[in-house]
């Protein structure tokens, strides 16, 4: 992610000064207190947003005044950058150096930090009307240990400071060294490079995606061949997907505290903070109003309405219910079923009794692994009761009987939709079809098998895109209902 290096540029290379000054937000830890803050209030009480315009007008220390009165942070959960604190510790034991957390963050969030860390010496910070950023760090650093100090800092915001101490050490990247070095002797560089195309991507959870294939199926199942249509469905699952995409961004800033400690879920984009909070509050509206708005105008009132009650239910999801027992399995149940009547809107096209209560019992049944899955994994969590979730350890083996049993009710529809009237208006013999229900029933024993071994650690619908035995399985019932088509 990063690396050290040193940069001999500026004043020239001297003894290093004994007194070391770190910055907090974004070189200490790689994300900022204030928006860490607004997230805190988002999750605890949404409404008192709308106060935060009234507090901004009394000035950016009064902001962050009344933001740590509202919320508590976990100085423990916070992303921190390993390389960085690994450097100011060999400062610290090299020459017995004063270390002192200088911050534009409120005193009392610092304070929790460094006493978390307990490597600082002195806090400085953000109090009593006074915004410790920029200029008034420096007048502030200078004041207190004249000229004689090194800072460790990560932006422009940093450069009056630079220009007060006698040495620097820039975290961040090589141009703003180089602007730091006409001020100062830049003793070293922990570069961190800006995130890319493939981080802004894979925060959109693009392999989510996937699932719109269930758009196809209504017009699959109909054996529709009508041009248009499918175009029209395609485009939809795009624009699904973009919608679907900023309700993942918001879901992931909402789930940082709970993610950061996950197994596998704080390596993402903003629990590690390769990208940050701000970018995220950016990103978020910007794909949900790409996402319905183009729907709305290509593929009328109908797509939009769908994707924005998609949207709503899921936000609903993300605050409330995905922390209610039973009730977030539900509802990601619906998730499916949502894409399903979305495909069927789009195109007009009827949908069975049947095939309904078959799609409600199958992914109701990928729904339970799916959480089954996360309690295998984050026990711990579990057990401290910071998964964000309203389970428990003692939970995963129900969970499982409920997924199994529903997996086998929904084998029980499939086989009993075989030999209904609308299988048989499209299908003179629809014996083959039969055949369909112990290849899904495979299908799904040998999902759940994994499982129960701790292989499944990702969605089961993205899983089985990647693995090559669904496509046998798909394969497989394709050529049933290719052997049930031509048998006339």
């Amino acid at each position: 992610m990063s690396m050290a290096g040193t940069v001999l540029q500026g004043k020239g290379e001297s003894a290093i000064a004994q007194t070391v000054c770190v910055d907090l937000d974004g070189t200490l830890i790689a994300t900022d207190m204030l928006w860490e803050c607004v997230l805190g209030l988002s999750r605890k009480r949404p409404l008192s947003l709308l106060l935060l315009p009234i507090w901004l007008l009394r000035g950016r220390a009064y902001l962050k005044a009344r933001l740590a009165e509202a919320v508590t942070i976990d100085a423990q959960r916070l992303p921190y950058r390993q390389d960085v604190l690994r450097l100011i510790a060999g400062l610290k034991e090299e020459c017995a150096r004063q270390l002192v957390l200088a911050t534009a963050s409120d005193q009392r969030l610092a304070t929790a930090v460094a006493a978390h860390l307990g490597i600082f010496d002195e806090v400085l910070a953000t109090e009593n009307g006074c915004n410790l950023k920029g200029q008034a760090k420096a007048d502030a650093l200078r004041a207190r240990f004249g000229d004689d100090f090194l800072y460790i800092g990560d932006s422009t915001a940093d450069l009056p400071v630079w220009a007060a101490a006698r040495q620097g050490i820039v975290v961040g990247s090589k141009e703003l060294a180089q602007r730091a070095a006409k001020l100062t002797e830049v003793r070293e560089v922990v570069e961190v490079p800006d995130a890319d195309a493939g981080t802004y991507w894979h925060a959109l959870r693009p392999h989510h995606w996937s699932k719109n294939v269930l758009l196809l199926l209504p017009l699959v199942l109909a054996h529709r061949a009508d041009a248009g249509a499918w175009a029209r469905t395609v485009l939809g699952m795009f624009l699904f997907g973009l919608a679907a995409s900023g309700v993942y961004v918001i879901n992931d800033l909402l789930d940082l505290p709970s993610d950061r400690e996950h197994p596998w879920k704080r390596r993402r984009a903003f629990a590690s903070g390769r990208l940050s909070i701000a970018k995220g509050m950016v990103m978020a509206p910007g794909l949900l109003l790409c996402g319905i708005g183009a729907g709305w105008y290509w593929l009328g009132h109908g797509f939009a309405a769908a994707v924005a009650g998609y949207c709503a239910l899921s936000l609903a999801y993300s605050m409330v219910l995905k922390r209610k027992t039973l009730v977030d399995v539900f509802v990601l149940t619906s998730f499916y079923g949502v894409r399903i009547l979305t495909g069927a809107l789009i195109t007009h096209t009827p949908l069975s009794d049947w095939f309904l209560m078959f799609s409600m019992f199958f992914f109701f049944s990928l729904a339970l692994a799916k959480r089954y899955s996360e309690l295998m994994h984050a026990k711990a969590l579990v057990a401290a009761g910071n998964s964000g979730r309203g389970y428990r350890a003692v939970d995963s083996p129900l969970l499982s009987v409920m997924g199994v049993a529903s997996a086998f009710s929904a084998i029980i529809v499939f086989s009993l939709y075989t030999r209904s009237a609308e299988v048989s208006h499209l299908y003179p013999h629809p014996e083959p079809l039969l055949l369909i229900a112990p290849i899904l029933l495979y299908w799904m024993m040998r999902l759940w098998m994994r499982a129960g071994r701790g292989d499944l650690q990702e969605d089961p619908v993205t899983l089985a895109m990647r693995d090559p035995m669904s496509y046998v399985v798909g394969l497989s019932c394709g050529l049933c209902i290719l052997i049930t088509f031509l048998w006339r």
